[in-house]
């Protein structure tokens, strides 16, 4: 299965090729960020600032955004925010021919 990845600098998802790189273009895909202007920039500030490569920061953008390690589970009971009403019961609610 081939992998998603995220861009750091944009946001975008974006699918490479398997090998990581374009062989009509001469360039190599990133896995941090896609070919968009500005987004290598953003990258390069990034990997300045944190230290970590651009692998690991690819690695940590997909799992932020879900693609990878465990799935997030929804929260299954939500309480009201204080001082608001209990939501209705499914059908409990009233209507014109009641």
């Amino acid at each position: 299965m081939r992998s998603i990845y995220v861009c750091i600098g944009c946001a975008a998802l974006y699918l490479p090729p398997e090998d990581m790189a374009y062989p009509c273009l001469g360039l190599t895909a990133s896995p941090a960020h896609c070919t968009g202007p500005g987004c290598a920039a953003a990258v390069r500030e990034a990997v300045a600032l944190c230290g970590l490569p651009q692998d690991k920061l690819g690695e940590l953008a997909r799992r932020a955004v879900g693609l990878e390690g465990q799935p997030r589970r929804p929260r299954l009971h939500r309480r009201p925010a204080r001082g608001r009403r209990a939501a209705a019961a499914p059908g409990g609610g009233r209507g014109k021919l009641r």
